[in-house]
């Protein structure tokens, strides 16, 4: 009963000491906790996934300036908190991408709002993506 015993606590604590470390025996690294992870800014985030989507509409000499940029999503997330719609965002709510020298193409529209809103209030980026599906715009 003794040896048995002396056998099981040796192997826990084999185990243990295995569990500590990689197959090559180095030691691994421990598990990022969600506080730890690197986050982007919404501003950061938001530009690098404009600059990925490669908006057509926008040419090197005509495009919103950085201020215009910035000023995109908040306003939009302001008006969906507010319980309004895309279609309302983009319609008669004033918030289309749109300035004196540049234009956005509608479905590039689309896919800004999108973009804005998982930047800036990702709660809301869901309702907005099931809204555009349900209209066959996204």
């Amino acid at each position: 009963m003794r040896r048995t015993a002396t056998v099981l606590l040796a192997a826990c604590a084999l185990l243990t000491l295995t569990a500590c470390g990689t197959h090559d025996g180095t030691q691994a690294a421990p598990e990022a906790s969600k506080s730890t992870v690197y986050k982007l800014r919404p501003e950061d985030q938001w530009r690098q996934s404009i600059n990925a989507a490669g908006i057509t509409s926008w040419t090197e000499d005509a495009g919103p300036s950085g201020d215009e940029l910035e000023a995109m999503p908040k306003d939009w997330c302001k008006a969906l908190k507010g319980g309004h719609s895309v279609q309302w965002l983009l319609g008669e709510g004033g918030l289309y991408p749109i300035g004196e020298d540049w234009g956005t193409e509608k479905s590039e529209a689309h896919k800004l709002v999108v973009l804005g809103t998982e930047a800036y209030c990702p709660k809301l980026a869901g309702r907005v993506k099931a809204e555009l599906r349900e209209t066959g715009e996204y």
